[in-house]
C-alpha cells in the first residue's frame, strides 16, 4: 500500500534508506583510506613514484600520489555527509578512474577488479540521486526553503496515522 507522507513523499522510503546506507559505507571507506595515508602523504607519493618507475614519470606520479590521501579524505567526508554529493561522487569517480589506469599499467588485475566494485557503488549512488534525501545537501535545501527536514512533520501538518517517513 502506497502511503502519502506528511512531506509529500509517497513510498520509496526503502530506496532512500538504501541510498543512505550505501553512501555511508562508501564515504566511510574512502575517508578512512585517506585518513590512514594523510599522516605520511609525501611518503605515500614517493612510494607510488617508485612503484611506477619506468611506467610513468616520477615528477607526475609523486605529486599525484601525495595528493591522493587528501583527495580521498575530502571526497570520503563529503560523500559520508552527503555534502555537495553529486560533485563528490563525480570527483570520486574521476579519482578512481585515474587509480584504475595506474593499476592497469602495473597489471594489478586483482586491484582493478576491486576498483570496479567501487565504481559500481559510485554509479549506483549517482544513478539514484533522487533518493539522496538523508544528506546534508537535503537538510540545507530544506532549511533554505523553510521546510521541515525529511521525516519531521511541518508545524500543523497532518501525518498518516501519526507516522513520518522515517518510521
Amino acid at each position: 500500500m502506497d502511503r502519502e507522507r506528511s512531506d509529500g513523499v509517497s513510498g520509496g522510503s526503502g530506496r532512500i534508506w538504501a541510498h543512505a546506507c550505501l553512501r555511508l559505507v562508501l564515504g566511510t571507506n574512502i575517508a578512512v583510506h585517506g585518513l590512514a595515508r594523510v599522516r605520511d602523504a609525501a611518503g605515500f607519493g614517493a612510494k607510488l613514484a617508485a612503484d611506477f618507475d619506468g611506467l610513468l614519470p616520477s615528477w607526475l606520479v609523486g605529486p599525484f600520489g601525495a595528493a591522493v590521501p587528501f583527495l580521498e579524505l575530502g571526497i570520503g567526508v563529503a560523500v559520508l555527509l552527503g555534502l555537495r554529493l553529486r560533485e563528490a561522487l563525480a570527483a570520486g569517480g574521476v579519482l578512481l578512474a585515474s587509480l584504475t589506469f595506474g593499476m592497469g599499467l602495473r597489471q594489478q588485475w586483482e586491484v582493478v577488479g576491486l576498483q570496479l566494485v567501487y565504481a559500481l557503488a559510485y554509479w549506483a549512488l549517482l544513478y539514484r540521486m533522487e533518493d539522496a534525501r538523508l544528506t546534508a545537501d537535503a537538510l540545507l535545501l530544506d532549511r533554505r526553503a523553510g521546510r521541515a527536514p525529511l521525516g519531521a512533520a511541518a508545524p500543523g501538518a497532518r501525518t498518516h496515522r501519526g507516522r513520518g517517513l522515517l518510521e
